[in-house]
């Protein structure tokens, strides 16, 4: 048995809901910070996509043992109530690398079993790692620009919702802090609150007109051509080349309120638009994120099977079924998006072995074509089992940031580039999701995700929408470019923004 069971009489209590909440309406609710892994699919998705899209989580960070950890800084900041120092200690500012001190937290974390049958989440740690925590795996040496690196949230309580509809409210209690326990089991008996009890908030507007881009068109592609002239003389492979765009409103005030969140009501205009996988809605402090990816990281199961789903090759629908049979027989036939996905899937093998039972990686889908309703996507499955007892900080670790959101190798693809891009990419190209205190971990490539901050008085500060591709010795430039731009409006274009760059 884990030492951890002995921390404390902690255990997670389910309470099966008689209805299927509105997870929007919850989050609007409440003016606490929320974390939301918001699963989906368009009607006609492949089998094979199913249990990406099985189940999503509301953790709410209202609850009395919710503990914060943030790595901003280069330093880690630890905010720990009372009820939670038993685990985790005193607050405090540690000047430690991040994956150190996440996979202490993690250590300390108490081993709780997963209520759910088949959910993967029994509480624990919610939140996002930024791209720029890369530089703890000899990344480029960059942080943040406006915000943590890192922002992770210990949460007691969560509702979990099946794809049929079934939902769960999930809470921490314990004997060793019998106040807070009796807090969370009052909240089990009305977890959707009655301020909820009509449907969240619909946006009534949208973005300005203008998203525009932090290099001109005509500066990614001669970026697009450094790539490749790296890729000649033998310094990579392949460089994942990304960009961003500076979305309008900067200073318009939005404060949260009962009932009221500007950046929620935008997401579930576009969460209505286009159904995913990973969507995620994160408020956190000062940050609003709002992502629609399609693609896994990584998830771990309790008993340390671990896998990694890498996308790299897509293709619009065409409406007509006999121009469409062509589209998905030309992806998976592409000499180009095949070899981009390879590169990645070697890549992940690599990362994978690290920390893996030695013999136990392997390639259970290569190159795969799955079909949504509006694109064809190539899909490759890597999966390998990891030794006993082995730290979930150090398997994200040695994967982390991304392959997809790199190019191979990663060290000098990475390194070029940064050169190129000049500027940090935040939470863009980073990961968004959970470790489970059952030693389930479930994280998302943070892509197709606009990012705001906001400044002291909730006045927006700042807002970017992150976009790139994988530039091979193959790749035209206008060619990559016009990728940039049809990832960019499929997010923005549902908030009637168009593009300037």
């Amino acid at each position: 048995m884990d030492d951890r069971r002995g921390l404390s009489r902690a255990r997670v209590v389910a309470r099966r809901l008689d209805r299927t909440p509105d997870l929007g309406a919850l989050a609007a609710a409440t003016t606490a910070d929320v974390v939301w892994l918001d699963s989906g699919l368009p009607d006609g998705a492949p089998d094979t996509a199913h249990e990406r899209a099985a189940w999503s989580v509301l953790a709410l960070t209202d609850g009395p043992f919710s503990t914060r950890f943030r790595h901003e800084d280069r330093r880690a900041v630890l905010d720990v109530p009372p009820a939670a120092e038993l685990w985790f200690g005193a607050s405090r500012t540690e000047d430690r690398r991040a994956f150190a001190v996440l996979g202490d937290l993690l250590e300390r974390t108490p081993v709780l079993d997963a209520p759910v049958p088949g959910c993967g989440f029994a509480l624990g740690w919610v939140g996002f790692l930024g791209y720029e925590l890369g530089r703890e795996s000899d990344g480029p040496d960059r942080t943040a620009d406006g915000h943590a690196d890192a922002d992770l949230r210990f949460v007691d309580r969560a509702v979990v919702v099946h794809a049929d509809g079934r939902a769960w409210a999930l809470a921490l209690v314990g004997e060793d802090e019998p106040t807070a326990g009796a807090a969370n089991r009052a909240w089990l008996e009305d977890p959707h609150g009655s301020r909820t009890r009509g449907a969240a908030p619909d946006a009534t507007t949208g973005l300005p007109a203008v998203a525009t881009g932090r290099v001109t068109r005509a500066a990614y592609e001669a970026a697009v051509e450094d790539c490749r002239t790296e890729i000649r003389e033998g310094n990579a492979f392949q460089v994942c080349l990304t960009t961003a765009f500076a979305v309008g409103t900067v200073g318009r005030e939005a404060r949260v309120g009962p009932g009221t969140d500007p950046h929620l009501d935008e997401y579930l205009r576009v969460r209505r638009a286009d159904p995913v996988p990973f969507g995620a809605y994160l408020r956190l402090g000062p940050l609003r994120v709002a992502s629609r990816s399609p693609e896994r990281f990584l998830r771990v199961d309790a008993a340390g099977t671990v896998v990694a789903e890498p996308i790299k090759g897509t293709r619009r629908r065409d409406p007509d079924p006999a121009r469409d049979a062509v589209v998905r027989a030309g992806l998976a036939t592409s000499a180009k998006d095949r070899a981009e996905n390879v590169m990645i899937v070697d890549l992940l093998r690599n990362d994978l072995l690290r920390t893996a039972v030695p013999g136990s990686v392997h390639v259970e889908r290569l190159c795969a074509v799955e079909t949504y309703a509006s694109v064809h996507q190539l899909v490759s499955t890597v999966s390998a089992v990891l030794p006993e007892g082995v730290s979930r900080a150090a398997v994200v670790h040695a994967a982390f940031p991304p392959g997809s959101m790199t190019g191979a190798p990663k060290r000098s693809a990475t390194a070029i580039a940064d050169r190129l891009e000049g500027a940090p990419r935040g939470v863009y190209s980073g990961v968004i999701g959970y470790f489970s205190a059952d030693g389930s971990v479930d994280l998302s490539v943070a892509i197709r995700t606009l990012v705001t901050v906001l400044d002291g008085r909730g006045v927006e500060r700042s807002r970017s929408f992150g976009a790139g591709g994988a530039v091979t010795w193959s790749s035209t430039a206008a060619d990559e470019a016009d990728e940039v731009e049809t990832k960019t409006r499929s997010v923005l274009g549902a908030l009637g923004a168009t593009l300037s760059w």
